[in-house]
């Protein structure tokens, strides 16, 4: 970034990592460590071929890149894996919520990251355990995360219009009904009510 005169703001970067949190680092081991198994070890054999789309990249970036992480080289490494491989080899960030705020700020520090994209649920993960997961993530580690790169603005996350620009709903005209392009009135409501009292 300094080569081309650019600030180096780590909002320019953005990166996505699994997370899995739980009240205790045995706790996240004992509720996600099945699942992170079948995610890793048996849903992630993809046919070299469908790496990247044809003529997307380069074989060379290709075979620096993607084909580390799908395809038989990816399978080949990760077979086997256990749950201290998948966190001390940082595919996933799970524990407590302090082990996760630490691991996570260390890894965006790291990255000089500002953006993170938050994976929470893969594999069989029932969605109990996803929802609790991500209510412990935003009341014990996001708050924590906010302040991370106070220095810098944030440029690239969109942000709301000002209230006086934001479109507001038209009317609702409970009297008029509008089928298949034809309008009719419907009778007021007093009128209905008189007719059926009758």
């Amino acid at each position: 970034m300094a080569k081309k005169g650019k600030e180096l703001n780590p909002y320019s970067l953005g990166f996505a990592q699994v997370i899995a949190v739980a009240n205790t680092d045995k706790e996240a081991e004992e509720l996600y460590a099945p699942h992170m198994d079948y995610f890793y070890n048996r849903c992630l054999h993809v046919y070299n071929g469908f790496a990247d789309a044809p003529g997307y990249r380069t074989p060379s970036t290709i075979r620096a890149g993607i084909v580390a992480q799908v395809g038989k080289e990816a399978s080949l490494r990760r077979e086997g894996l256990t749950w201290k491989d998948f966190v001390n080899e940082g595919y996933i960030i799970a524990g407590s919520p302090k082990t996760v705020r630490e691991r996570l700020t260390e890894a965006m520090k790291s990255l000089n990251c500002g953006h993170l994209m938050m994976l929470q649920q893969i594999g069989s993960m029932p969605p109990e355990l996803v929802r609790s997961g991500m209510e412990l993530f935003a009341r014990e580690v996001m708050p924590h995360m906010r302040g991370l790169w106070p220095n810098y603005e944030d440029k690239w996350s969109p942000n709301p219009l000002p209230e006086a620009e934001r479109a507001m709903p038209a009317p609702i005209d409970l009297r008029r009904i509008e089928t298949n392009g034809k309008t009719t009135h419907a009778a007021s409501p007093a009128a209905h009510e008189s007719r059926s009292a009758k």
